[in-house]
């Protein structure tokens, strides 16, 4: 690990404690931003990791709105299959453990939608599901008939509220993106319903990753520089949740040979029974 470095910005999440450097990361993307690298930093409190210093708006636009970002991958059948059979599998899961009424609907904000797997899974469960997406980019507003309202801003977008609150936020592979993960959470919180979760996938870190190992980072395959600005542990993720009045109801970062995880964040006291089951707890 590097020494205390005076340059390295704050915590995203709040914490006193100054980050420390592991080093430099490249730019991996292959279009001019305003630096060439960006430090790879570690909050000493809640162990999040993250870019320092942050993108900065004119890099934001260049990654999401002036470049396009949904290639041919993103429709070819096989692959389609395969996401929609994961993410259906997750809306599955959820439902039964939040004990949703399925014949009623269930309420799903998809947040930096992009495609709207999840609205779209939902969708193929039943036309009873009200689907709601959000994305700065413009490039999918109009390719996603599955969603019943796509809108092109904000989390705070106004256009979102009329249809809250949802029992479904969904954040795939999103957080890591987020300048300010905290404020598009208390947004996301805002709108969460009683039995609502609020359902987070993301990069994690490298496989059999050893503390400080900058060259296994840069093989990582999720070291997308400057797009993921930050990577989460379990702590850093409970001290998110609970600083926008949710808890950590479930984590885990089995995904992926431990490269992802996956978190859902609910309303105190209402953890779901898969939770109970895998830990003991009331």
């Amino acid at each position: 690990m590097g020494v205390d470095d005076p340059v390295v910005r704050p915590c995203p999440l709040g914490c006193a404690e100054r980050g420390t450097s592991y080093g430099t990361l490249e730019n991996t993307v292959g279009y001019a931003f305003s630096r060439k690298g960006y430090d790879l930093a570690r909050c000493g409190s809640c162990k999040l990791i993250y870019l320092s210093p942050a993108p900065t708006d004119a890099d934001l636009r260049a990654l999401y709105v002036e470049n396009g970002q949904f290639g041919d991958e993103y429709t070819d059948p096989k692959r389609v299959e395969a996401i929609l059979e994961y993410i259906g599998h997750c809306f599955d899961r959820l439902a039964k453990e939040r004990g949703w009424n399925m014949s009623a609907g269930v309420r799903v904000l998809e947040v930096g939608a992009g495609l709207a797997w999840m609205c779209r899974a939902a969708k193929l469960r039943g036309a009873q599901h009200k689907t709601v997406a959000q994305d700065v980019s413009p490039e999918a507003v109009e390719a996603c008939p599955w969603v019943d309202k796509y809108v092109h801003g904000y989390v705070s977008d106004a256009a979102i509220d009329p249809y809250a609150p949802f029992q479904l936020i969904s954040m795939t592979h999103v957080i890591e993106h987020l300048v300010d993960p905290r404020s598009v959470l208390a947004e996301c919180r805002a709108r969460l319903a009683p039995d609502g979760v609020i359902f987070i996938t993301a990069p994690h870190r490298p496989r059999e990753w050893r503390e400080g190992d900058l060259e296994a980072w840069r093989k990582y395959s999720y070291n997308h520089v400057p797009a993921h600005i930050q990577y989460f542990s379990e702590g850093s993720m409970r001290k998110l949740a609970e600083s926008v009045g949710c808890e950590l109801a479930y984590w885990s970062h089995d995904h992926e040979g431990g490269e992802a995880f996956e978190a859902w964040l609910t309303p105190p006291g209402k953890r779901p029974s898969l939770w109970r089951r895998l830990f003991g707890a009331g």
